[in-house]
């Protein structure tokens, strides 16, 4: 299955962005995609230590539970997408 993950904070007009970008990205492509948006706060503490997340919007990018690209910060559709079509093969 693939998912993204997108980790925010409150407040932040970035992480709005990025949501909207994602969103519009996903229902461009032809793959199946679960979209999650979490607040960092109710994310596991572990997780966000291991995968080193500092910055938000994180966005991060999972095929079968297995974390396959991780970015940080806002970015054009354009970007989402061909990141869409790089990691997800269905």
């Amino acid at each position: 299955m693939n998912k993204i993950l997108i980790l925010t904070t409150e407040g932040c007009e970035a992480c709005d962005i990025a949501k909207r970008n994602i969103e519009m990205a996903i229902f461009q492509s032809n793959k199946e995609i679960e979209q999650e948006v979490e607040d960092w706060h109710e994310e596991k503490k572990d997780f966000i230590l291991r995968n080193k997340i500092k910055d938000f919007p994180t966005v991060i990018y999972f095929v079968d539970n297995k974390l396959v690209h991780k970015a940080m910060g806002s970015y054009p559709t354009a970007v989402y997408l061909r990141w869409i079509d790089m990691y997800f093969k269905n």
